[in-house]
């Protein structure tokens, strides 16, 4: 499978070029930060208590975005519980990304390539 050829390298190239890359300058060329660049004085810590210390088989075994829809649902319903409405608006687009990686990775014959060098 060449990485560049595909539908999958372009659905990520147009994903990247039209929907991140705008996000980014427009994040840029605004005042807000993504994320926080100083410690906050009002808070006397930053530490807090997980509610579960340990993690149990149920979280490594539960199912989690099981199709494309499911995908969509979840992916909007967590960018709009952050307020990120130009995310939600994106959400289309992130899941025709993952769709055509997915079509891609199953296009694949399991056949090392030529160019890949393996050791043992």
């Amino acid at each position: 499978m060449s990485s560049t050829d595909d539908k999958s390298a372009q659905a990520m190239a147009a994903l990247f070029d039209e929907v991140i890359a705008p996000m980014v300058r427009s994040a840029r060329a605004g005042s807000t930060s993504p994320f926080p660049l100083k410690p906050d004085p009002s808070l006397a810590s930053y530490y807090l208590t997980r509610p579960n210390p340990a993690m149990t088989r149920e979280d490594f075994v539960a199912p989690s975005c099981m199709n494309f829809e499911e995908l969509e649902e979840r992916l909007a319903a967590h960018w709009r519980a952050l307020g990120r409405d130009d995310l939600v608006a994106a959400v289309p687009r992130f899941v025709a990304a993952a769709r055509a990686s997915y079509a891609t990775g199953k296009e694949q014959d399991g056949e090392v390539s030529p160019f890949v060098y393996v050791m043992y």
